[in-house]
């Protein structure tokens, strides 16, 4: 497996170049370009698996390397301090980003995503958590809920990520399988199990994580509708 690193500081690109070693194997070839015409002329000689990529390189914008990487079958990887250019970066179909100062565990899960096989496209989420951005895929999510500037995630992994959004803003974002339930909690109907009423009166609805999120009167309505659907789209 080859890998290029697209890095103009010297001891960024080291330390990159140890993580992917210790992560990939030592078996493992990497190349260095310091600038974005080495790196063109790399892409040119040599088939890469990966390529960690800077975007601020001597003034000039990282993206230039997307282009001539296109067609490649390169897996690339945006390793960057401006994590106010993720959107930009997803916007070029690269895997992952991932913010700097690097974590060794947050590049070693870029390098493993980055290994995957490609995906088939489908809605995802743009997620800003813990000092980082990711994509994640909509049908992961099996409910979120809100509180105040913040938005808890719940994916069907187990894992929960903290994203700095509000829940209305992210209700737009969603794809149509998601609903609101309550003021403080949408769930994804693909992963919606029942709906239940406790001891108090209060309709709770259940999702597959086994979690309980209350149920508002006035949304009990859909929610039962989405069931039905559910239920019939599996019979």
């Amino acid at each position: 497996m080859r890998v290029l690193i697209v890095e103009d500081e010297d001891p960024a690109a080291r330390r990159l170049q140890r993580l992917v070693t210790a992560e990939l194997g030592a078996e493992t070839e990497v190349d260095r370009a310091q600038d974005i015409a080495a790196a063109c002329r790399l892409l040119a000689q040599h088939r890469f698996a990966i390529i960690l990529l800077d975007l601020d390189l001597a003034g000039r914008d990282g993206f230039e390397v997307v282009s001539s990487a296109r067609g490649s079958g390169a897996r690339i990887v945006v390793v960057s301090a401006h994590s106010e250019r993720a959107i930009d970066a997803f916007d070029h179909a690269v895997v992952d980003f991932v913010a700097k100062p690097v974590s060794e565990p947050r590049l070693a899960r870029a390098l493993q995503r980055a290994l995957e096989p490609p995906r088939a496209s489908g809605p995802q989420l743009l997620v800003r958590t813990a000092g980082r951005t990711e994509l994640v895929a909509a049908g992961a999510i099996v409910r979120l809920s809100g509180a105040d500037d913040y938005v808890e995630i719940c994916l069907a992994s187990g894992e929960r990520l903290l994203h700095d959004a509000r829940l209305d803003e992210l209700e737009r974002l969603l794809p149509g399988e998601f609903l609101r339930v309550h003021r403080c909690h949408i769930v994804n109907t693909a992963h919606l199990v029942r709906v239940r009423t406790l001891a108090s009166g209060q309709r709770v609805v259940e999702s597959s994580d086994g979690a309980q999120v209350p149920l508002s009167r006035r949304r009990a309505r859909a929610v039962m509708a989405a069931l039905t659907r559910t239920s019939s789209s599996t019979t």
